[in-house]
């Protein structure tokens, strides 16, 4: 196998975490989450997730600079985060995968995840989204159109349609 590391990337409800799941599963790999990290943190100090001060410049500099030790480092590893992708760069044998997703499927998905309706979705996944890429922006300078440009990935899938078995498969056909 030519990738010993993986990162999954891409906006919120795109699958991130089920393909994450599915290939520990499937690998037996370690895993790290860094949206779980975050909503620790905002429990353990009782912040909103909403909120674009839940994202403090120390704790997400130092979940991002975590992740590009942990990617620098021997072992295998999948990651699980917006910027996981960015934060590989040209690291050698790691497989940086974008999802990808249309957002009429992705409100819907964070509908029923939250168990709120339609439009109440929309609004917080948007509102998250642009907190986050503000933040981002100001945090590292990087454009915000950069975490989903395709040319920082080796692969990008749409979960629109698919189930996630064939993500799945996509994912494992690559690694060959």
């Amino acid at each position: 196998m030519q990738y010993k590391k993986i990162t999954i990337s891409g906006k919120i409800c795109t699958g991130k975490t089920t393909l994450l799941e599915s290939l520990q599963k499937e690998l037996n790999w370690p895993i790290f989450m860094t949206g779980q990290l975050f909503r620790d943190y905002v429990k353990k100090n009782r912040l909103n997730l909403e909120q674009v001060e839940e994202q403090n410049e120390i704790l997400t500099k130092k979940i991002d600079n975590q992740v590009r030790d942990l990617l620098n480092n021997s072992g295998n590893l999948i990651v699980d985060g917006w910027m996981s992708g960015i934060s590989a760069g040209k690291t050698e044998a790691v497989l940086k995968i974008l999802l990808v997703c249309s957002d009429e499927i992705r409100y819907k998905r964070f509908a029923k995840r939250e168990k709120i309706n339609f439009e109440s979705a929309k609004k917080m996944v948007e509102e998250r989204q642009a907190h986050w890429f503000t933040k981002m922006k100001a945090i590292h300078k990087i454009n915000p159109i950069e975490y989903t440009n395709g040319k920082n990935y080796d692969l990008i899938i749409d979960t629109s349609y698919m189930t996630s078995q064939t993500v799945l498969k996509k994912v494992m056909d690559s690694l060959k």
